[in-house]
């Protein structure tokens, strides 16, 4: 099994570096992401000329176009090493997606279990907390501490989607509280009436 990824300071004073086998484990993981990325954009545009408009496919193709840009530093070029540290603590943003996909779920499936749906939007406020709001900002602090290494072109491209992405994550979180409350008080109202006499 891969090891865990991990840092290791470099000589440079503002170097942040993965371990040689775990840069080579995160390069694979970005290769593999970006190939994904990549197939379903084709899918999309594939289907569009068919005159068939997949679901949420304008998104999608915005977010590949934001992946692309993100991860072509990170698999070519002299700053691959510099990039892939931040990207890969970047990508612990998927954490809070599993529960997002998974509270969907639920409320499609099962929209009687109204705890468990509450329970999971707890989690998934946790997760988006932690992964998202602490994290991020952990990453712009990253790609930060290795400007001395960047091209500038990446170090702006790169700062522009970390400012992007907190602004975002901040609006996005405030959606999933205004959800949650109304969830709880939509609760509240079903066993009320369980507790009068």
């Amino acid at each position: 099994s891969q090891s865990a990824l991990s840092f290791e300071r470099t000589r440079s004073k503002h170097a942040i570096a993965l371990r040689p086998a775990d840069d080579a484990a995160a390069r694979r993981f970005l290769c593999a992401s970006t190939a994904y990325f990549g197939a379903d954009a084709c899918f999309v545009c594939v289907q569009l000329s068919r005159g068939v408009r997949p679901r949420l496919w304008a998104g999608r193709l915005a977010h590949h176009a934001v992946q692309f840009a993100a991860n072509g530093p990170a698999l070519a070029g002299s700053s691959g090493r510099a990039v892939r540290p931040y990207l890969m603590l970047a990508y612990m943003a998927e954490v809070s997606t599993l529960f997002l996909r998974l509270r969907s779920l639920l409320r499609r499936a099962a929209p009687e279990r109204a705890g468990l749906i509450r329970a999971t939007s707890r989690l998934l406020l946790a997760s988006f907390a932690v992964t998202r709001l602490l994290n991020f900002p952990l990453c712009t602090a990253l790609i930060w501490a290795r400007r001395d290494v960047l091209r500038p072109a990446i170090l702006k491209l790169h700062l522009a989607f970390a400012a992007a992405g907190i602004t975002l994550n901040a609006g996005w979180f405030v959606a999933l509280l205004r959800s949650a409350s109304r969830e709880a008080g939509s609760g509240r109202r079903r066993v009320a009436p369980a507790s009068e006499p």
